[in-house]
């Protein structure tokens, strides 16, 4: 507990004392990081000629008054990763979960002792708040006094053919739901709304350690999701004007206050269920997903319009992301035959090493200090983000913190157009497969010993249509050797070796 201790201790002296005086906090900026999920770069429309009728005007707003990232991309090709990394500033293989997700009822994946975005930025007399999906796991209070989701596994689920589903049955049973919940308060943040994701139970909101309702009742097979229990009468298609309004409520009285604020805003969608709203189903002309796609984008709008309505969007610094690519369930080759082309660009979607699997949209917006429509070709990865708002605010990171992240605020600021010391960029797919990126070139390394990695010329060859190790034997095997530093070191940046989860410096899909 040694970080939050002293951050504690830290942040009690600091507002006791009143040491954050007026002008001091209105030089920091207010920070909101939107994060949609499972939307590719390629959806974002200002990005993609090839999007047809499937328009993103408020995003595409973002990019035009902007900083907008062409070679941005998320820790992994799946959801659970990607967050980890985001707040933590850490590639999410390090710890136990080498590949896939968590699942009903995951345990907290982010370590008790671990550093947040959110511990820093509170630290330095920021209000912080997370309203949407938390997906990183949290510890369910039991009947018995005990942590009811204590024998959950990494693997368990309600839908394998396994023993998982009977341990899922059973920590439902044993929880009790009027007892305090440790999640996202636990990790730096003083307000939560949400959920743990929708569409695993329990189907409820949760704000801060609490449950609005008791869920009583299992969730009827017609309503899409996981088995478990759900709030009589709970509505998908309430979700995502549900968050936006308590995001934008909690903007307001957040601006009121004389300190800055930073707020996390993991939406639900587009990821499924696709439950557009009756206010936009049927909007786009094309099918359910492009309607949802579309509410998404409303949802962005709405949070930008709080900030403006609160007078306070000339001093924010508003960063909108996507954990990972698009999932191939919304039926790619049908929209293409609508005159919507999501591969418009890239290879491959969400789950996969490709490109689409994890280059996403990464836009930055702050008035006051970015010049409208920049464009950086830099390769940059959503981890930085804490490294970032560590320079931001002037926080001095130990060195057992952060170890993916690098500061890309001389970028935001326009004081540089290349960051000369950035690390190798990491991609990571559900399966564990790993790439690395040096320049131009991406070297996927191969999950099965047996077969040989693949190396690909990004500038030439976006699509990653020509494997070029056999004629660079040399670069495959220069990323293989620098693959291999980032894994054992513990650490992709500049600083002392640190420890991976069990102190492992292999495993499968490593080289």
């Amino acid at each position: 507990m040694k970080y939050r201790n002293i951050i504690s201790t830290a942040l009690a002296a600091v507002l006791l004392s009143g040491a954050f005086a007026a002008n001091q906090t209105e030089e920091q900026p207010n920070v909101v990081f939107i994060l949609a999920d499972d939307m590719s770069y390629d959806s974002v429309s200002h990005f993609n000629p090839g999007i047809g009728d499937m328009k993103t005007p408020h995003i595409d707003r973002l990019a035009r008054e902007g900083l907008s990232f062409s070679d941005g991309h998320s820790g992994s090709a799946v959801c659970t990763p990607t967050r980890y990394g985001i707040l933590t500033g850490r590639y999410c293989w390090r710890t136990q979960l080498k590949n896939s997700v968590l699942w009903t009822y995951g345990r907290p994946l982010i370590e008790k002792e671990r550093l947040t975005v959110a511990d820093l930025m509170k630290a330095q007399g920021y209000q912080t708040g997370i309203v949407g999906k938390w997906h990183l796991g949290m510890d369910w209070p039991g009947k018995d006094g005990q942590v009811a989701n204590r024998k959950i596994r990494l693997s368990d689920t309600t839908w394998r053919k396994d023993d998982g589903p009977e341990r899922v049955r059973e920590c439902e049973a044993q929880i009790d739901f009027t007892k305090p919940i440790k999640g996202p308060l636990e990790h730096g943040f003083d307000y939560y709304f949400g959920m743990d994701l929708p569409n695993m139970a329990p189907y409820t909101w949760i704000e801060n350690d609490r449950v609005q309702v008791v869920p009583t009742i299992p969730k009827p097979e017609e309503i899409y999701g996981n088995a478990g229990l759900m709030v009589p009468g709970w509505k998908l298609e309430d979700v995502v004007p549900g968050l936006a309004n308590r995001a934008s409520e909690w903007i307001a009285e957040a601006a009121e206050k004389e300190r800055p604020f930073f707020l996390y805003v993991p939406r639900t969608s587009p990821h499924t269920p696709r439950a557009p709203s009756k206010r936009f189903r049927g909007n786009s002309g094309i099918y359910e997903y492009a309607d949802f796609v579309m509410e998404t984008d409303w949802a962005v709008g709405r949070i930008v319009r709080a900030l403006e309505e609160a007078g306070v969007a000339e001093n924010t610094l508003v960063v909108f992301s996507t954990d990972n690519g698009t999932s191939p369930i919304v039926g790619l080759e049908e929209l293409k035959e609508k005159g919507v082309d999501l591969n418009y660009h890239l290879r491959g979607y969400k789950r996969l090493i490709y490109e689409g699997g994890h280059r996403v949209p990464l836009i930055m917006k702050w008035p006051e200090v970015i010049e409208a429509g920049r464009v950086s070709d830099e390769t940059v990865c959503l981890n930085d983000f804490m490294a970032t708002m560590a320079d931001l605010t002037g926080y001095a990171l130990p060195d057992d913190a952060a170890e993916d992240s690098s500061s890309l605020l001389p970028l935001v600021r326009g004081e540089t157009a290349a960051l000369v010391d950035h690390p190798g960029v990491i991609s990571h797919s559900i399966a564990g497969q790993f790439s690395i990126r040096k320049g131009g070139w991406k070297l996927i390394h191969p999950l099965d010993s047996r077969a040989k990695p693949v190396l690909y010329d990004l500038d030439e060859d976006l699509k990653e249509t020509t494997d070029l190790a056999q004629s660079h034997p040399e670069l495959v095997a220069e990323l293989t050797v620098l693959l291999k530093q980032y894994v054992e070191r513990g650490r992709s940046t500049p600083g002392s070796v640190q420890s991976n989860f069990g102190n492992q410096k292999s495993w499968e899909g490593t080289p």
